[in-house]
């Protein structure tokens, strides 16, 4: 049995122990500086806050536009109805209205890191890379990729069109203006945050043009008779 001097010699060398410990963490905790305010954001993503550059159009040798470069979309991500004319509503159809009420937020295939596919956006930005045969479309979300022949094919025929996230795009130039022409998507993602669905017979057609050096704008007409009445086009600008 332990004796009364035992327990209260314990009892000290608990509270010296203590004591020491307290006296290490206010030591280390003078040594940290914590700002007052948050440094500004300087990345390329998220909240971002930098000003677009100003400046011509950069051209190629030949004359066109040169679209190489990193865009930021901000608008559209939680709900892209916010892309139409004034005065649109999206022209959804029963069944697709039906379906979207019975979605849940977790159901959002995003939050399962899937692709996001055309026309949806995401706050982090994407990169656009030109070859003589390809246009290529990198986005930082789920570093996923788009490529867009531009070597004067068609898209392949319907019963042999393999449906995909990204879809088959084919692309041309409209003098300044490169149009993409998508279709063969699957109907497996949300077209936004919202819950705006497609099917697979969405047709995507995108029209992207520079109109200065730190401005692509871009028009998007969805033609999906499997999910809306008629088709609608959107229309934001990334810097």
């Amino acid at each position: 049995m332990r004796t009364r001097a035992h327990r209260e010699a314990m009892l000290v060398a608990m509270l010296v122990t203590m004591l020491i410990t307290m006296a290490l963490t206010a030591a280390v905790s003078g040594q940290i500086t914590v700002p007052s305010t948050p440094p500004p954001q300087t990345r390329a993503g998220g909240n971002i806050t930098t000003t677009a550059p100003a400046g011509p159009v950069p051209r190629k040798p030949n004359g066109q536009p040169d679209l190489t470069g990193v865009w930021l979309r901000r608008a559209g991500v939680a709900d892209i109805a916010q892309l139409l004319p004034q005065g649109e509503k999206m022209p959804v159809l029963p069944e697709t209205l039906r379906r979207m009420r019975a979605l849940k937020a977790q159901d959002d295939p995003q939050l399962k890191c899937l692709p996001l596919e055309t026309p949806r956006s995401s706050p982090y930005p994407f990169r656009i890379v030109e070859t003589g045969t390809h246009v290529f479309i990198l986005t930082e979300s789920v570093h996923a990729f788009r490529q867009v022949f531009m070597d004067g094919r068609t898209h392949p025929p319907a019963d042999e069109l393999q449906p995909s996230w990204q879809g088959h795009s084919i692309g041309r130039w409209d003098g300044g203006t490169l149009v993409v022409d998508t279709v063969g998507f699957n109907a497996l993602t949300w077209l936004d945050n919202y819950g705006h669905l497609h099917s697979d017979r969405m047709h995507v057609i995108e029209r992207f043009t520079r109109s200065d050096l730190g401005h692509l704008s871009t028009e998007i007409t969805v033609d999906d008779p499997g999910a809306y009445s008629r088709p609608f086009t959107l229309q934001y600008t990334a810097s």
